[in-house]
């Protein structure tokens, strides 16, 4: 972990050393919520987790990860301990979870099989670089992105590659940013030059592919084409938001665009509620129909807390900030319904909706389950 911090670290040194001082943080207003929020539970996962480590929910349990290399089964209504696993190496990439097995990643370049059942190892396999996002799952295949713009697809039973696409990338984005969405038999894929790209899951064949942001600016900073938000995808509609670049919907089966704004939207979008909500890099949450692209609310009430991308929870969209707040704005005007503490370290990555509540995996690694009481 420490040699991935301080690769990460060196990247931006270069850039950021002449940046300006980052506002401070907006202060929280007082809430009357109109969502009561309570923590149903909390644990302690241990490690501290740079990349953003998600957590899966499935029919056997939560499959969640540390940093520090524990690959844990909780139980999904009060985070009890069903089995664990420590890998004795750092994680960077998860979780990913199909009917019999839990994939992750590690900072030393490997793909691992854990059986869901047990935690015992059913495979390992070298990758030809760092995985840094979530891998994804179907039951025949885990599909991993790397680092130097690989995107392979190995056998969830063997591990063994099935095929392989290496990426012609421009050069201009964080390698290994964005992460990936697996739906309908489709992989969607927003590379880091601002392309996105859809896969035929089972083949790698490109179903197509289209170009959703471009690169401005002089400088490397400035021409930086990332996203750490997944592709959203929704009633054949796809929405994507990118930093100093655009927020795009397009249509999933053909890859038109639909409609396009320029945006700073680093955190990523969501399509929920007939809205595309995107999180700006500012901290401004802000709202745009679904079919017109018209603007439909935004809300600066959170500005400069480092937030989430979002995630739609109990008929409202849920979003993490720098100390562990997890707030809830109401879709149909933006405001702020519903607040509570998870803990306090930064929310890296949006919060994992289950039946039981929402999934709140925080930087130190602190897992809390939020539910709605009122």
């Amino acid at each position: 972990m420490r040699t991935l911090v301080l690769l990460v670290a060196m990247s931006w040194v270069a850039a950021c050393s002449n940046a300006p001082e980052k506002p401070k943080p907006r202060k929280l207003e007082r809430l009357d919520p109109a969502i009561e929020l309570s923590r149903i539970a909390s644990e302690s996962l241990g490690g501290e987790d740079v990349t953003g480590l998600r957590p899966q929910v499935s029919a056997a349990g939560i499959a969640v990860a540390s940093a520090d290399g524990e690959v844990s089964l909780l139980d999904v209504s009060d985070l009890d301990e069903l089995w664990s696993n420590d890998l004795d190496r750092d994680i960077v990439g998860g979780v990913a979870v199909n009917a019999d097995t839990v994939f992750v990643t590690t900072a030393d370049g490997a793909l691992l099989a854990l059986s869901l059942a047990d935690g015992s190892l059913v495979f390992e396999v070298q990758l030809p670089s760092v995985s840094t996002t979530p891998p994804e799952a179907d039951q025949d295949q885990v599909y991993v992105k790397t680092q130097i713009g690989r995107l392979m697809a190995f056998d969830a039973r063997s591990g063994a590659l099935n095929w392989l696409e290496e990426t012609q990338e421009s050069g201009i984005g964080i390698r290994g940013g964005a992460p990936m969405t697996l739906s309908n038999g489709a992989l969607f894929v927003l590379w880091e030059s601002g392309r996105l790209v859809t896969y035929q899951a089972n083949s790698g064949r490109i179903i197509w592919e289209r170009q959703v942001a471009v690169s401005r600016g002089r400088s490397p900073l400035e021409r930086i084409v990332d996203s750490k938000g997944a592709p959203s995808v929704q009633n054949n509609l796809i929405a994507t938001a990118t930093r100093n670049g655009q927020v795009s919907v397009l249509d999933a089966r053909s890859g038109q665009i639909v409609w396009s704004i320029d945006a700073d939207a680093y955190p990523g979008a969501l399509l929920a509620f007939n809205l595309v909500t995107v999180v700006e890099t500012d901290g401004t949450v802000a709202a745009y129909s679904a079919q017109s692209g018209e603007s439909v609310w935004s809300n600066t009430d959170l500005q400069y807390r480092e937030l989430s991308a979002p995630t739609a929870f109990a008929n409202a969209i849920a979003v993490v900030d720098l100390e562990g707040e997890l707030h809830l704005l109401d879709p149909a005007d933006g405001r702020v319904v519903g607040r509570v503490d998870t803990g306090s370290a930064k929310g890296l990555i949006a919060p994992v909706a289950a039946a039981e509540g929402l999934l709140v995996q925080l930087a130190d690694g602190r897992l809390t389950l939020v539910g709605v009481t009122r």
